[in-house]
């Protein structure tokens, strides 16, 4: 599939919401949630080479393999707090839009806590003058 298909699928979906919405404004919230949702899985499907050149970048680079496993948990916590708050935002809860994108905002920390230890461990490390290794 691409971006031509996927743009096609978007566009016929926002205009079967913008009819719908005025009789069964329902049904145009489905549309948009529905229409989301097969477009992330599509992606999701289209970037499996993007993740597997990523993890041979990894191990090239000699790092563990945790630190590919938090990238892409936090490309999916971003993938999926933005689908949420744009499903909230196209039901005209923008208050409950900020809500979770806040919520991915600080999964993003608690997950990249690991990185944030392991930077200032490597730091005191270098500010006593010992060796990497």
């Amino acid at each position: 599939m691409n971006i031509v298909t996927i743009v096609g699928i978007t566009v016929i979906a926002a205009f079967l919401a913008v009819l719908l919405r005025r009789y069964y404004p329902e049904y145009a919230m489905a549309i948009g949630i529905i229409t989301g949702i097969v477009i992330l899985v599509v992606l999701i499907g289209m970037l499996s080479p993007i993740f597997i050149r990523l993890q041979t970048l990894l191990s090239s680079a000699s790092l563990p393999e945790e630190y590919g496993v938090i990238l892409f948990k936090a490309l999916g916590v971003s993938l999926l707090s933005q689908l949420s708050a744009d499903a909230c935002r196209d039901a005209g809860e923008n208050a409950m839009a900020e809500k979770a994108e806040l919520a991915g905002k600080v999964f993003l920390l608690i997950l990249a806590l690991p990185l944030f230890e392991k930077t200032a461990e490597l730091a005191v490390q270098l500010m006593n003058g010992g060796e990497l290794g």
